[in-house]
């Protein structure tokens, strides 16, 4: 329990310093480019500080996930859609580009 309060603890500590020092970080990333068909992804100061909070989130019901799923049968199964579909939440939040925003989406709607 008590790597649990440090981590969160860490977090947040990222957080706040993420919040004062990098309001005006840019950084792109270009997979692919063709005319039609792109993989872009942006990360911008707001996409970085909801991440934070989306890991908070997903932090915490990995956690209460494994004391409350322990017995069951499909646990990795559980496990493996869930990763899933916090990545394509992550990759979500970082696209730039239709084609990567809509490839996101629709893993975001086969995990869920």
């Amino acid at each position: 329990m008590n790597i649990s309060i440090f981590l969160i603890g860490f977090v947040f500590f990222l957080g706040g310093v993420s919040v004062w020092l990098l309001p005006t970080f840019k950084l792109g990333i270009y997979l692919l480019e063709w005319d039609f068909l792109s993989l872009k992804f942006n990360f911008y100061f707001n996409s970085i500080l909801f991440s934070f909070i989306l890991f908070l989130v997903t932090f915490s019901v990995l956690i209460f996930s494994t004391y409350y799923l322990n017995s069951e049968l499909n646990f990795n199964y559980y496990y493996f859609v869930l990763l899933i579909f916090v990545g394509s939440m992550f990759s979500l939040n970082f696209s730039n580009s239709i084609f990567t925003m809509l490839l996101s989406w629709d893993l975001l709607g086969i995990s869920s």
